[in-house]
Formats: C-alpha cells, structure tokens, sequence
C-alpha cells in the first residue's frame, strides 16, 4: 500500500505546485492592482512596494493552500479515472477510499498548516501590511480610522461606528464608544457619544452619555452630557497603530474581544461570525480533497479538460456560499456557526455520499 500511497502522491505534485504558482500570481497582482494608482502618483520606491507585497504573502498563501489542493486533486483523479488506472486498482480489490486516502492526507495536512499560518505569521504580517499601506499613503494629521473595529491604546477601548471625512482637515465619528476598564478609582467607566469632532488630536464628543459601573459589573450611576472634550495629542499614534481587524487578530485575541465587550452588552454578531471562518476556512483544504476526488472520478470520461472545469465550479459555488454566509451571518438571519460552517457542511456532505455512492 505504501508504492500506491507513494504513487499517488506523485500524481499530485505537479497540479499542485502549478495551482500554487498561478494563483500566488494572481493575488499577489491584485494587491499590487489595488494600490498602483496612489504608488505612481506618489513615487513610492521599488523596496516600500516590495515590503507591502512581502507582508500580504502570509495572507495569499492562507488563500492558495486550499485551492491549490482543489486542483491538484480533481487534476490528478481525472488523470487517473481516464487512463483507466483507477478502475486497474479497484479490480485488484483495493477500495475506493483506501485509494483517496494520501488524497485526504495532504488535505488533512494543509489544513493544519494554513490554520498554522493564520493563527501566527498572517495576523502579525497584516498588522505589518497596514502599516506600510500608511507609509506608501502619508501619515495624515487625520489618521485613517476603521470602522466597527475594537481597539485599545493607554488602558482605553475604543470603538467607532461609523467615519465621516467632510475634508482632509475634519473627520466627524459617529456612534463612538470609549471604555476605561480599571480608572483610579477602580470603577469602570463607560462612555458613549452620537458624534465626535477633531480639532488635530483634541476632540469633541457630543450628545453623549456616561456610565460608571461597580466592580460587580452593575450601574453605578450614568450621566448624559451635551459635549466633552477628549485630548488625544499624547497617545495619537498608538491608538490608531492598535486598531485591528478580524484579519489582524489570531483566534484567541478575537475571542478575547467577543467576550469582553460580549459581556458589556456591545454587538459582538460580527465578530463572532469572523472568529468562525477564520477557523473554517483553514479546514476547506481537506473539505476540498473530500469532495474533488469522487467529483474527479465521476466526470473524468468527459474529458482532460474536466478536472480544471471542475476545479473552477467547486472554487465558484464554495466561493459564493461563503458570501452567502457572511452576509446572512453579519446581517442577523443566521447563527454564526451556521454562517461560517455552511460551506464545510454543504461539500463535505457532498463528498460523502459521492463516495459512498462510487463505492
């Protein structure tokens, strides 16, 4: 069984450096895409843009590992299935799943990996990412503040619901909330504003409301105020270097924030149906070897060609389901499990009684 496993994996190898290859291309000319205009109108030197597309490469390869295994098994399936080899192995009497085991090994083994990456090279090197994206556009005396993202800096969290730029000199937030969880006092203090202003680094929240709670978590006292005023000049760059999206967090930070401001009666849906995907779409690599392979199989007398179509619907239909998810998810017509493991659920299953069926 070991020539067999050896044999197939050998079948794997080519479709799945080419996949790779091709598709690091592709992403990797989207991120230079997305950021060409302001690049050549700024003259941003050859090393900045070389450090931004260096920092996205973790990202990319989380994207590539899962539809590199895709490929490389509905490619190396087909060739088998059509050269008859396939059926060769099943009349000596080797099962079907026995044959696709290596298969689901490297899916198995790319999930972890990917999974690996995203929890400890891709958050760090996105952070690094962002930062050079700031480099490449000018560090503003506004800095670009993220929308619907938790971040802290100095002992305070902060958060922003939305972000209005009027002009280069005046930023307006909407629905602002800034949280001080250990104050001198040892109260937490919790404040909330309809609008903030900025004049440079001194803002101006307005129509807010403060709320002080006890050490049992229960209010204390709250007291609304028309406005207040906020000096940012000392702390300015760190708050906003700590600002973090989904994509900049590992698991266990995401989680570490769901249950913080969980706790806080603060919408945390989002954030829960992120912290899901970035732990399912790591495991797509052997969801994909499970479901391609008696796809392979069951269209390979169509042609040579079959095995890269079949390729690109698995890639098309799993692709949309998760926009599907995250957009019932986020909007509140779906658990968040549901919405970041439908994809998983729906191909596995499919793989499964494909198999069976083949069998």
């Amino acid at each position: 069984m070991k020539t067999l496993d050896r044999y197939v994996l050998r079948e794997m190898i080519s479709p799945f450096l080419i996949s790779m290859f091709a598709f690091v291309v592709l992403l990797i000319g989207r991120v230079i895409f997305d950021n060409i205009d302001q690049m050549i109108k700024l003259g941003v030197p050859v090393g900045l843009a070389a450090r931004l597309i260096a920092f996205r490469i973790p990202w990319v390869m989380g994207m590539v590992l899962p539809l590199a295994v895709l490929f490389a098994t509905s490619l190396s399936v087909n060739r088998l299935a059509r050269d008859s080899e396939l059926t060769a192995i099943r009349v000596a009497g080797t099962p079907l799943r026995r044959i696709f085991l290596p298969i689901f090994a490297v899916g198995l083994v790319c999930s972890i990996v990917t999974l690996w990456i995203g929890e400890t090279v891709t958050p760090w090197a996105n952070r690094e990412s962002q930062r050079t994206v700031r480099m490449i556009y000018g560090m503003q005396a506004i800095p670009m503040i993220q929308e619907r993202v938790f971040f802290e800096s100095e002992g305070y969290w902060f958060y922003v619901g939305r972000v209005e730029r009027p002009s280069k000199e005046r930023t307006i937030l909407r629905d602002v909330m800034i949280y001080e969880p250990s104050p001198a006092e040892g109260y937490p203090v919790l404040i909330t504003a309809s609008e903030a202003t900025n004049d440079e680094n001194l803002w101006t929240l307005r129509k807010g409301v403060m709320h002080k709670l006890d050490k049992d978590g229960l209010m204390q006292y709250e007291m609304s105020f028309p406005s207040m005023e906020l000096n940012l000049r000392r702390i300015s760059q760190s708050l906003w270097e700590t600002q973090r999206t989904a994509e900049e967090m590992s698991l266990g930070e995401l989680h570490e924030q769901i249950s913080a401001f969980g706790g806080l009666g603060r919408e945390v849906r989002d954030m829960k149906v992120n912290w899901h995907f970035k732990l399912s779409i790591p495991l797509s690599c052997l969801v994909f070897a499970l479901c391609a392979a008696p796809l392979g199989l069951r269209f390979a007398r169509t042609g040579s060609y079959s095995g890269i179509l079949l390729g690109i619907i698995v890639m098309f239909f799993y692709q949309n389901n998760i926009w599907l998810g995250k957009a019932l998810g986020m909007g509140g017509l779906a658990p968040p499990f549901v919405a970041g493991w439908s994809q998983n659920i729906i191909f596995g299953l499919i793989g499964i009684l494909l198999l069976r069926r083949e069998e």
